[in-house]
């Protein structure tokens, strides 16, 4: 810096009057780069009209305004000689000037860095497709870019991190893995991988494009997510009740699953129990799944009188209860649900005919059987809004009924219908 550019900081300061008319124009240098366009103050005071007088030597009024170039030309033209305009208002505000194009370049190659030195540690064919994606804003790049953007190092270290876990997953293939135990033996540190991490979002970006999936949106869709990708992350809570399914491992069916279907009795499992069965069958071909857990447990009072098994979902089906739906299905299994006359209860039906369009069949679903077991509840918004999805599908007319009506049906009329056809020769 110049003794002269020190010398006209050094006058500014003296004039506050200067102060909002040079702030306007480090605007502007930010976005043209340059000393170009206008300054305007439509509410400029009395003050910094003279002040601006001061360097113009005429007078102004509002609006106050003048091109910028023709201050910089009038500050060379002062006793202050040939400064620089930016390097006055650089030293005034104490920060340097970059325009938006500047500072978009320097972000991108920070990115570029961080994904560079990734790609140098990366050591299977999996994490160096991801990697690429991340190069071409995709697969989670949004979420990199903003924390290479606020705190490169923390981004990096994150970055690496996530590396180290997708190459454990990719080495660990055909085996499951609990989170914490996948995060410890890459990195050391079993937390890593925990859902409020960089690292830990970053790691399910790449599960979502490894397995063609949007980024999970909750708990139940990461813990699908990652159970797709051979990880547990809740391999005790998530769990599914049933009574009467065939449940095999590799050496045959599962010996104390067997004692459970032969006394009839209801049988938790856990997803960890589900991870290791090979296959689950009906005796009979078909699965009967209600969604709540009363209408669940009032039935199983005749289960030694079942024909075929009954599944209970217990709402919203878990990570278990799809994996072992998954498996029935893949049996060929007849599956039908039975569920609540609400929003969320159509929702369910829908989302597992979508899933399973050759095995699941609506049970008890008409709106014949809305009539017989509506109560005086009142719909909410969400559910009614729940109801609207159902246009077009195999629920319409159920759905219109129940959105005509604005009252909540339940599963619990229904029983004496349920019992009989799990009962009865069918």
């Amino acid at each position: 810096m110049t003794a002269q550019t020190q010398e006209c900081v050094e006058w500014f300061r003296e004039h506050p009057a200067f102060q909002r008319l040079l702030k306007e124009m480090q605007k502007k240098y930010k976005r043209q780069g340059r000393a170009a366009g206008k300054v305007v103050l439509p509410d400029a005071t009395e003050a910094e009209c003279e002040a601006a007088k001061s360097l113009f030597g005429r007078e102004f009024r509002l609006p106050l305004q003048f091109r910028i170039a023709d201050f910089e030309a009038e500050l060379q033209n002062s006793r202050f000689g040939c400064v620089s305009l930016k390097e006055v208002l650089e030293q005034y505000f104490q920060e340097e000037i970059r325009t938006a194009r500047e500072l978009r370049e320097e972000q991108a190659r920070r990115y570029a860095d961080v994904l560079a030195a990734a790609r140098a540690v990366a050591q299977t064919a999996f994490c160096s497709q991801w990697l690429a994606m991340l190069a071409e804003r995709q697969a989670g790049a949004d979420t990199l870019k903003r924390a290479v953007s606020q705190n490169e190092a923390e981004a990096r270290r994150a970055l690496f991190r996530a590396c180290q876990c997708v190459d454990m997953l990719a080495r660990q293939a055909g085996t499951h893995l609990r989170l914490a135990v996948l995060s410890a033996l890459a990195v050391g540190d079993p937390h890593a991988l925990d859902g409020g991490t960089l690292c830990g979002r970053l790691f399910l970006h790449a599960l979502a494009f490894r397995s063609g999936r949007p980024f999970p949106a909750g708990a139940e869709e990461r813990d699908s997510l990652c159970f797709q990708n051979g990880i547990l992350c809740d391999s005790i809570s998530s769990c599914v009740t049933q009574v009467g399914l065939l449940l095999r491992t590799e050496t045959g069916e599962h010996p104390a699953y067997r004692v459970f279907r032969q006394r009839r009795e209801l049988c938790t499992l856990t997803l960890s129990g589900v991870s290791r069965l090979t296959a689950a069958q009906s005796p009979s071909g078909k699965v009967y799944l209600v969604e709540n857990e009363g209408v669940f447990c009032q039935l199983c009072d005749q289960a030694a009188r079942f024909h075929s098994p009954l599944i209970c979902t217990s709402g919203q089906p878990s990570v278990a209860a799809l994996q072992l739906l998954a498996l029935l299905a893949a049996s060929d299994a007849e599956l039908l649900y039975s569920g609540d006359f609400d929003g969320k209860g159509l929702a369910i039906a829908l989302f597992l005919a979508a899933r399973w369009p050759k095995n699941v069949r609506l049970w008890h679903f008409s709106p014949a059987d809305y009539t017989r077991c509506r109560s005086e509840e009142t719909l909410g918004d969400v559910s009614r809004g729940l109801l609207e999805s159902c246009a077009g599908t195999i629920l319409e007319e159920t759905a219109q009924a129940v959105g005509a009506c604005g009252l909540a049906g339940y599963q619990e009329l229904l029983l004496p219908l349920l019992e009989a056809d799990l009962t009865e020769t069918p």
